[in-house]
């Protein structure tokens, strides 16, 4: 099943930065990370405020680090509105 989503300016930064860690970890960990790799060559070649089709793999992988980023802010005390925001668009 594929989604068509909107990234804004703010929706693709939050989004390249919540999936670049989870790139690094996976790396250092010796797993896979082709499709963490083309996702995220896929949004940085997007431009701002159109909208782009995802595959449900590709959501759900934005799901799970966005989520990440956004509790590990909140469990330092810090603004997660980005992150709310883009986590909406992608549920």
């Amino acid at each position: 099943m594929m989604k068509k989503i909107k990234l804004t300016r703010a929706n693709k930064s939050i989004t390249l930065k919540a999936l670049a860690p989870y790139y690094y970890q996976q790396r250092a960990l010796g797993h896979g990370t082709q499709e963490v790799g083309k996702l995220i060559l896929k949004i940085d070649s997007l431009p701002a405020d159109k909208r782009a089709t995802f595959s449900t793999e590709e959501i759900r992988l934005m799901r799970i680090t966005i989520n990440r980023l956004r509790n590990e802010r909140l469990g330092k005390g810090q603004y997660t509105d980005a992150a709310d925001d883009m986590l909406l668009k992608l549920f």
